[in-house]
């Protein structure tokens, strides 16, 4: 059996309340290291920006007894869009592979009004479908 290995990093951008965000990254973890969490960047008017990033995965927020449930990485997105700043946008990008049976990747777009998952392989099917012109073109990406 193989292990998956992926990494995980974020862009930098702005929370709304900024000790707000530290508690949830603080209760946030990850399945093999700690979150990083980088706070060393300002933007052009000074104000406070933040990134995060993981090897391996987010497991998402430890519940009352210190565990995670199927829920925890779903409360940690929820808590997200409920941090970042109006006007602006994290964007979760993920990377992984399982030996080489398959390499996988998505960026999860969290804004205050909501969240968007794209992944790389059904974005690169979808492009060779428009570059081929032909809509039923597929192809196997894991084996």
């Amino acid at each position: 059996m193989s292990n998956y290995y992926g990494v995980v990093r974020t862009n930098y951008f702005h929370v709304k309340d900024v000790e707000q965000f530290r508690a949830l990254m603080a209760k946030t973890a990850g399945d093999e290291d700690g979150i990083e969490l980088w706070d060393d960047r300002k933007d052009e008017n000074g104000n406070q920006m933040f990134g995060f990033g993981v090897y391996g995965c987010i497991s998402g927020i430890l519940n009352d007894d210190g565990e995670y449930d199927e829920n925890s990485y779903d409360r940690f997105i929820d808590e997200l869009v409920e941090c970042v700043a109006d006007d602006d946008a994290i964007l979760i990008f993920e990377a992984g592979h399982e030996k080489l049976c398959y390499v996988g990747g998505g960026v999860t777009i969290i804004t205050s009004k909501g969240v968007e998952y794209i992944n790389l392989e059904d974005t690169a099917r979808s492009k060779v479908r428009d570059l081929l012109g032909n809509e039923r073109w597929d192809t196997k990406c894991s084996y």
